[in-house]
């Protein structure tokens, strides 16, 4: 089965990016998705009293009570049906594990997170690509099992229109809804399964602490549903990994304060004020780019190779940036901007040497 998996490139090029650094250059990051924000205090002021309380051993496989309780009032949902994971990709993997059998397709709008295709791959299911609501209806057939959501949208900071998710409601047997950046929006809405399907009846819902609180090795995601494949996800739960992590589950508890929300609330501030730096160069470059009003990423199209563009600036300008192949769309590049105001700006200027 793993023959058919791609190797995640954007973690070979972070690789290839670190040995230059340890070869003494001055290498600006643009290419891996994780916010240079630290974890807020009280987050980890609640880490360092579970350690304190002993709170070191397994929790129910669902996850403890108490946290399941605070997602329950975020979502209006039942504590019963949501299941804490080690991080938002292991609760996406269970859910499509639960859902798929040989032979099943899967729809995905491309442009889209690489390592979607390699899970269905590695279930036995076939990855179908869809570019918008009208090629969504033409690409529906009695073999679609199932569509993975993903808004706002990584690679391209975009939201999904209204039209998908309705028709995704209306049209396809199961949806799995990747609610990993719904945190992150700057401009408009971005719409949920759960305004579609408002009881989880046909959908899996998934989200998680990496982004929005700046938790990335915590790794703590989450999902809810209300199909009958709950039982399912929880076996594999129990079988594979018995429990999310107890003290990155009792430091969450503290993500719902208020201090940590203004925290949060600063976070976003800065990072829309780093995705219109990265809007201007864009413009400054003619590249295009859609309405990236999400996330933290920004994917132009800049009308060349874009794997071998990216290996010229990262070997040229130390710049690591992601190539747009890697997300199904061989002419574009990502442009992650969670890092600093200054560095993105070098970043960019060190690109426009190059290039203009």
């Amino acid at each position: 089965m793993l023959k058919d998996f791609d190797n995640f490139e954007i973690m070979d090029i972070l690789s290839k990016a670190q040995k230059l650094e340890r070869e003494g250059k001055d290498v600006i990051h643009l290419e891996i998705g994780e916010p240079d924000f630290p974890t807020p205090k009280p987050i980890v002021d609640a880490a360092k009293k579970a350690l304190k309380d002993n709170k070191t051993f397994y929790t129910d496989s669902k996850g403890i009570i108490e946290l399941r309780e605070k997602l329950g009032e975020k979502y209006n949902f039942n504590p019963d049906n949501i299941i804490i994971t080690g991080g938002s990709s292991l609760a996406l993997f269970f859910s499509l594990a639960s859902i798929l059998e040989k032979g099943d397709e899967v729809l995905i709008k491309n442009p889209t997170y690489p390592c979607y295709k390699n899970f269905i791959r590695f279930l036995g299911g076939k990855v179908i690509y869809f570019k918008d609501e009208n090629d969504l209806l033409e690409k529906i057939t009695k073999k679609t099992k199932c569509i993975i959501l993903n808004s706002p949208s990584n690679p391209t900071g975009e939201i999904l229109n209204k039209e998908i998710f309705k028709i995704s409601y209306e049209e396809i047997p199961f949806i799995v809804s990747d609610e990993i950046y719904s945190g992150l929006v700057y401009e408009g809405k971005s719409y949920s399964i759960k305004d579609f399907d408002e009881n989880l009846e046909k959908s899996v819902l998934i989200n998680g602490f990496s982004k929005l609180y700046s938790m990335t090795g915590w790794r703590l995601g989450y999902l809810l549903t209300s199909l009958n494949i709950i039982d399912d996800i929880l076996k594999l739960q129990q079988n594979f990994f018995i429990s999310a992590p107890t003290i990155s589950q009792y430091a969450a508890l503290k993500a719902f304060d208020k201090e940590t929300l203004k925290y949060v609330e600063e976070m976003k501030k800065e990072f829309n004020r780093r995705r219109k730096l990265v809007l201007k160069y864009m413009k400054e470059f003619n590249w295009y780019v859609g309405n990236p009003v999400g996330a933290f990423y920004v994917f132009p199209y800049i009308g060349s190779d874009g794997k071998k563009f990216c290996e010229d600036v990262l070997q040229k300008k130390f710049v690591a940036l992601a190539p747009g192949e890697e997300f199904g769309s061989k002419m574009n590049i990502r442009i992650s901007y969670a890092n600093s105001y200054n560095k993105i700006k070098e970043g960019l200027e060190r690109i426009k040497e190059m290039i203009l």
